[in-house]
């Protein structure tokens, strides 16, 4: 097992000094920040995965590391579904070119969709993501009026119980998943509401452009998150267990096929975005647990070779957000990180991307925020008394690592 890493005086670990930098990343779609993934390099990606509220059968327990201390380093954090088409029985969400041929009668669909008529319809949807006030469908998403599109239909889905099954006064009712491997209850109306995306699912119904996107955004050491777990005194029954969740600046050491290696050093971050969250956790038969707490993680959108220089700033807000991981024979985790996100929040980066959203990516952000409204089940407006959030879910995989905590004179000091 691994855990923490003494600082020096200025307190950075002399190991966490010695970094191999990983291979610069050219990002592409500019709209989003994100590529695309072919069907065999997805083909390693664990889609469907047990259920994580017990042991796995026949999965070995490891003892706990001599001062309960432990380090990680997050290698996966991607939004989780359910391959297949099924769950879409009306197909992917349309892009903006389509949605601005609906919009038209079908004689003149008929008409622009010659080729002879190509020019003019581009012109068309180009302009059907602006409203001749400057304002542009991503930028200003709440400034059109665009009807939701299709949504999952499936009951199969992945992530976290959030609300015990029942709704309450800050929480709207809605359908509930279930997981292929049998586990009810599951609240992740962020997937029900984006699972027919083709960013999400792609045209082959196995995973789209987020996917790769998101496996590179970690490589990259762009959003470099850790935990450090403090005072584990047992891996199969402790009430009592620290869990720091954090960014790092530092960049993962990764091999030539962009595998990570176990056992390097991360300090984290006390400059930048230092979203530092501190949780309080249970272990039971080697699953840990943490209660519901607001968890902000960094995010930056766009960013290229100049690291830290270029690229939007955003954060993941996961209200009464929550860890869900078992511990691995390997000395690993795996699991999910979930919790309730506002709307815009779930749809910043294309926000981010304006025009370049819309014209470039074909994404119609107005009906994504349409659709995301009209699936929110989290957060309520006292005032309104609809909901503002989605139910959402990350899966995640982290690996054993060093990590330095930033000393508690500095952490005062950033207060």
């Amino acid at each position: 097992m691994l855990g923490v890493e003494e600082p020096g005086e200025d307190g950075i670990s002399a190991s966490g000094r010695r970094r191999r930098i990983a291979k610069p990343l050219a990002l592409v779609a500019a709209a989003i920040g994100l590529a695309v993934l072919s069907q065999a390099e997805i083909s390693w990606l664990p889609f469907a995965t047990p259920a994580i509220s017990q042991p796995s059968p026949q999965r070995k327990i490891p003892a706990p590391p001599p001062g309960g201390t432990m380090g990680f380093v997050v290698t996966e954090f991607v939004s989780p579904i359910v391959p297949g088409q099924d769950a879409c029985p009306h197909g992917t969400a349309p892009r903006l070119r389509e949605l601005y041929l609906r919009s038209l009668p079908e004689a003149e669909q008929a008409r622009l969709r010659l080729k002879e008529n190509e020019l003019e319809l581009t012109k068309g949807w180009h302009g059907y993501a602006f409203d001749g006030k400057g304002a542009n469908v991503c930028s200003q998403p709440d400034m059109f009026n665009r009807s939701p599109f299709p949504a999952v239909e499936s009951r199969n889905g992945m992530g976290l119980d959030l609300d015990g099954g029942a709704t309450d006064a800050d929480t709207c009712a809605h359908d509930n998943f279930q997981s292929p491997a049998g586990e009810r209850g599951i609240d992740n109306q962020e997937y029900r509401a984006l699972g027919c995306t083709l960013e999400w699912r792609g045209a082959d119904g196995n995973g789209g452009d987020t996917l790769r996107g998101m496996k590179q955004f970690f490589v990259s050491g762009e959003w470099t998150q850790v935990l450090l777990l403090k005072g584990v005194d047992s891996l199969t029954r402790d009430d009592d267990v620290e869990v720091i969740y954090a960014n790092t600046p530092d960049r993962p050491v990764i091999d030539t096929k962009d595998n990570w290696l176990p056992g390097t050093s991360f300090t984290i971050s006390d400059t930048g975005a230092r979203h530092r969250n501190v949780l309080h956790g249970r272990i039971v038969d080697g699953v840990l647990t943490t209660d519901p707490a607001d968890i902000r993680l960094a995010q930056t959108w766009g960013q290229g070779v100049p690291r830290d220089i270029r690229g939007a700033r955003s954060t993941y807000d996961y209200q009464k957000g929550r860890l869900r991981l078992e511990f691995q024979p390997d000395g690993g985790l795996r699991g999910y990180i979930g919790g309730y996100r506002d709307v815009y929040n779930v749809i910043i980066s294309t926000m981010l991307g304006g025009e370049g959203s819309a014209l470039s990516a074909g994404i119609d952000c107005s009906a994504t925020l349409a659709t995301l409204k009209k699936y929110a089940d989290g957060i309520r407006d006292p005032k309104s008394g609809k909901c503002t959030a989605v139910s959402s879910a990350m899966r995640m995989t982290a690996i054993p690592a060093f990590v330095t905590d930033i000393p508690a004179a500095t952490r005062s000091a950033l207060r």
